[in-house]
């Protein structure tokens, strides 16, 4: 069974300012205020020896955190849209759409492949009230990896946390890492 490590929001918000490398911060504290502000806790992963990335700047979509595994090879990053009484918020599914569309490669043989989330999903693992996990090739300029598994979840009220699993070749740790976010009550 894998385990995992919660981290409140103030806790994330604290270790956000003591993480880095060579003075290089892994994330800012807007990730931290992001989950406060949408009732979120991210679940980190207590096997698998994974550790904070730098974030990279892309010119195809901006991230607020990073994951990474070698043992695993998989990437996870996160991506907190606030629901401040936008209008865009009032469609989720036309926002996590419009990010599958905007990620995935613009190759011919390109495809993107989406399921809705569970009813068990989406209501006991995530507390969400609306999700979606989408499968597609990612540009390269997002990430050096063949394909992006993209879990979007929403709560109404609080946002919508957009999660990208980044590797090259599938396997059953991939499905194991897709639980690492939950709203709270």
């Amino acid at each position: 069974m894998k385990q995992y490590v919660f981290i409140p929001s103030f806790w994330l918000i604290t270790m956000v300012t003591f993480t880095s490398v060579h003075g290089q911060t892994f994330h800012s504290t807007a990730l931290g205020a992001a989950l406060q502000k949408m009732n979120g806790e991210i679940m980190v992963p207590l096997d698998g020896d994974y550790k904070p990335l730098v974030i990279e700047d892309n010119s195809v979509q901006e991230y607020q955190w990073a994951l990474g595994s070698a043992s695993e090879h998989l990437e996870i990053r996160y991506l907190t849209i606030l629901d401040n009484n936008q209008q865009l918020l009032n469609y989720p599914h036309l926002e996590a759409s419009r990010l599958a569309m905007q990620i995935c490669d613009n190759s011919e043989d390109a495809r993107i492949t989406a399921r809705d989330l569970t009813e068990n999903e989406r209501t006991n693992l995530y507390n969400a009230d609306w999700g979606r996990v989408y499968i597609f090739p990612p540009k390269p300029t997002f990430g050096a990896y063949l394909y992006c598994k993209m879990v979007a979840v929403f709560k109404e009220g609080s946002g919508l946390m957009v999660i990208f699993h980044l590797f090259d070749e599938a396997s059953p740790e991939i499905d194991n890492r897709l639980y690492t976010f939950r709203f709270i009550d």
